[in-house]
């Protein structure tokens, strides 16, 4: 008998109860359930003053006098993970400093079967008081819809108040007029289609009885339809035939048919034509990087390459050759993808050579897509995840590989708790199963770089595209000379020369919207978000303002708020970008990749279709469109402002600007004619700029390694970023700053000078959602001391002081373990 099992909470709040490491309760196990109790099953739990879920991780003997609670059931049959991803698990809540529970939480597709939902009730009190005049309206009507619905949840509620619900409902409980409760409550993601089939045996020559006589031919007409095709989807007769609900019950009555339901897969990309991608030549270097990997995988010991290769080197073809070779041993494979715009093109090659082996997982699909992703993972059903950052979760029995395409993007970092990096997470998922990890991209983050040249990764180059093909002319624009338009007179000519020849264009500007700045000339204020720091943005197409931080939306009043004078928009965005090419060009398809107009899978298929086809000329987006995609019509890139990002108050800066540069550069000249990028900038001496225009990735890599070295910042030190958000601007403030007397109070029991603490100060946006915002940095070259230090503060600092409302996170620096 199990004395004792260890719950992980899948409750986020449970960070602010205790240490940010969080902490496991203990729960004892009644005798009906102990025959199901197993590490990796969820269990519902009485938690404080309210049911949740939690993951059993551990058994083992509670404390001394502490009096356990019963958990009140088990929701799964089988447990959702074995030992070695508990293990993973555990070291990315250790490595993060993040409670398991919502490590466990994040690795896991919401619900899986289940949900915990807040209902609530009306008590007898509150059913006496109904009818007398002590109540609000809004009051009235929530207890009049409990009182004849019994039990309901709180969404329904607040759909009927408006403004206040939250204090509303917590009134009525005060006063003892309403009950919260939770309910586990099933929520099936497994979709069944009704399936018709032929009986053995079907005699067509039978009279339909009483039936009139065109009942009957559409009997006799649905029968011969299933016999010819076997078996068929209720939902190919329904289209063929209208409403035929009666015709199918008589049928099945009279033994004709039978009616199944099969469990089906929602496939995301069932819509994407697939043809067979039969394995091109390799190019020299392709082949050397394939058989160097191909050993790595037949020695079965964890092995990391760097694959730098420049754009359209065929670094995909070495991905697909090498995870051939490990299907070949009846392993699986995880491909990492930084944005979910990569992820249809990818697929179609991924499906062209693999075929069913290959399913997806990302935020852009439905949870029941996500769900189906992840089971046939589980179950073996498939042999391939690809996906954004979460894939890295994908529970593969037999994981052999994983591939992270383009490692050096910071999409790959996760923003809200657990605040890890997939790509950091590739690597330490490859040490625990002792497979390979394979890092592409034209230009590899500084991090990764050095890693290579201490020999940590082994160091494979693809220095030439593939077919010969000629890596794209790059001039430079000086606009400070341009007199301060949108296009220079020469990118401006290149676009209207290559719709002449009909040929694609891309343009790029890291910024959505219309106007980024809106401003009034009278009085000088600018237009503000009322919950963030940050200027909001107009939107044209809307006709309103928005703020791409906290989502709020108004409309655009043309006059000032404070003296009422006429508005000016300034600065600019790729809707901006879009009405100057319409205007340049009236006749030419026009289209935008960004963030508002590719929100989903499928206008992200309709959009890759019309550019596979030729049917749009001029394609206009922001990083979206330097990523990964393979576009043979694309002959001219224009970089709208290539220094847009130098001025971000960040390290990396320069390095994100070479990045983006490149990459985007790269989408041209990749089919049968030489591409030509035009890149325009007010600092044309920049070296990220320079470098990027050179198209020479080693050169800027190995300079940023020398600046990097002089001032100390990664990868020659280690750096943790403790982020203090609060509601109180007063209380956020003063809490950051205790926590930095804290912090250099703890500093005595360290070595001398081995950490050094920056700050606390404001972060560079200060107010979002409205939440204030304050930083500390906490840099050191000892990985180990770093982290022991940053788990000793939090605790000291959560003993001592508590955070009362204060939300405070640790963010880890990218690739701080290696």
């Amino acid at each position: 008998m199990k004395e004792a099992v260890q719950v992980a909470v899948l409750i986020p709040s449970v960070v602010r109860a205790g240490s940010l490491q969080g902490e496991a309760y203990y729960y004892s196990v009644p005798s009906h359930l102990q025959d199901g109790v197993q590490i990796g099953k969820r269990v519902l739990i009485p938690f404080k003053n309210r049911k949740a879920l939690g993951f059993i991780i551990g058994f083992g003997k509670p404390p001394e006098g502490l009096s356990l609670k019963e958990i009140i059931d088990i929701v799964d049959e089988e447990p959702l993970f074995d030992e070695w991803r508990h293990e993973f698990l555990k070291w990315v809540s250790n490595y993060y400093m993040t409670p398991l529970g919502i490590v466990l939480k994040a690795a896991h597709p919401g619900g899986l079967g289940v949900s915990l939902k807040k209902v609530i009730k009306i008590t007898e009190k509150g059913v006496n008081l109904l009818n007398k005049d002590k109540l609000s309206e809004p009051e009235r009507l929530i207890l009049k819809t409990l009182s004849i619905s019994g039990v309901v949840t709180v969404r329904k509620l607040f759909n009927l108040v408006e403004g206040g619900k939250y204090e509303i409902l917590n009134s009525l409980r005060r006063r003892g007029l309403v009950d919260f409760s939770y309910e586990l409550r099933s929520n099936p993601k497994i979709k069944h289609e009704k399936v018709i089939i032929a009986a053995e045996r079907v005699h067509l020559g039978r009279k339909w009885g009483s039936d009139n006589a065109k009942k009957s031919a559409i009997k006799s007409q649905i029968l011969n339809y299933v016999i010819e095709h076997g078996r068929v989807p209720y939902s190919n007769i329904k289209e063929m035939f209208g409403d035929v609900s009666r015709h199918i019950k008589w049928l099945e009555s009279k033994g004709y048919i039978i009616v199944e339901y099969h469990e089906v897969t929602r496939d995301p990309f069932s819509e994407i034509t697939i043809q067979e991608d039969k394995p091109p030549y390799l190019t020299p270097d392709q082949e050397r990087a394939f058989e160097r990997i191909r050993e790595a995988i037949g020695r079965g010991r964890f092995s990391a390459f760097l694959l730098h290769g420049v754009t359209g080197s065929g670094k995909t073809e070495v991905y697909l050759r090498v995870i051939g070779e490990v299907i070949k041993i009846g392993k699986e494979a995880i491909v990492l993808v930084p944005e979910i715009s990569l992820t249809p093109q990818l697929v179609k090659r991924f499906k062209g050579r693999f075929g069913n082996k290959v399913a997806v997982i990302h935020s852009a699909l439905s949870d029941g897509e996500r769900f189906d992703a992840w089971r046939m993972a589980r179950r073996g059903d498939v042999k391939i995840i690809i996906g954004a950052r979460s894939a890295i979760f994908a529970p593969f029995r037999n994981l052999g590989i994983v591939v992270v395409d383009e490692e050096h993007e910071q999409s790959y970092k996760q923003d809200e708790s657990p605040r890890y990096n997939a790509r950091d997470l590739a690597l330490v998922l490859g040490k625990k199963i002792n497979g390979v990890v394979l890092l592409g991209s034209a230009t590899p983050s500084v991090e990764s770089y050095a890693n290579a040249l201490k020999e940590k990764f082994t160091y494979i180059s693809l220095p030439l595209r593939v077919e010969n093909r000629m890596l794209p002319y790059v001039k430079v624009v000086d606009m400070r000379g341009e007199g301060g338009g949108i296009f220079s007179k020469r990118l401006e000519e290149r676009i209207i020369e290559n719709y002449k020849t009909r040929m694609q264009t891309i343009l790029f500007l890291n910024r959505r919207g219309f106007s980024t700045l809106i401003v009034c000339p009278g009085c000088g204020k600018s237009l503000l978000c009322p919950n963030c720091s940050i200027n909001l943005t107009y939107h044209i197409k809307e006709d309103s303002l928005m703020c791409h931080y906290c989502g709020i939306s108004e409309k655009f009043l043309k006059s000032c708020r404070n003296c009422s004078g006429t508005l000016k928009k300034l600065g600019m965005g790729t809707q901006k970008i879009e009405e100057e090419i319409k205007r340049i060009l009236p006749e030419a398809s026009v289209a935008r990749m960004d963030r508002d107009t590719v929100s989903g899978k499928i206008k992200l298929f309709d959009l890759y279709r019309k550019l596979e086809k030729g049917e749009i000329d001029v394609l206009i987006g922001t990083q979206m469109v330097a990523k990964g995609h393979d576009l043979p019509g694309v002959t001219l890139v224009g970089v709208i402002l290539a220094d847009l990002a130098l001025g971000i108050p960040d390290f990396r800066a320069g390095e994100r600007t070479f990045q983006l540069i490149t990459q985007v550069a790269g989408r041209a000249g990749r089919g049968d004619h030489t591409g030509k990028v035009i890149v325009q900038t007010y600092n044309p001496e920049h070296p990220s700029i320079r470098f990027a225009v050179e198209q020479d990735s080693i050169s800027f890599l190995n300079q940023e390694l020398q600046l990097r070295e002089e001032l100390g910042y990664p990868p020659f030190s280690k750096l943790i970023n403790l982020k203090f958000e609060g509601k109180d601007e007063y209380e956020t403030s003063k809490t950051s700053k205790e926590a930095g007397v804290t912090a250099r109070r703890l500093l005595s029991k360290f070595p001398i000078s081995v950490i050094q603490i920056l700050g606390p100060s404001p972060s560079p946006i200060y107010r979002v959602r409205n939440r204030f915002r304050w930083h500390m940095l906490i840099k050191s070259a000892n990985v180990n001391i770093l982290h022991k230090f940053s788990k000793q503060l939090i605790n000291v600092f959560h003993t001592a002081k508590g955070i009362g409302g204060i939300n405070v996170s640790i963010d880890v620096d990218p690739l701080s373990f290696m």
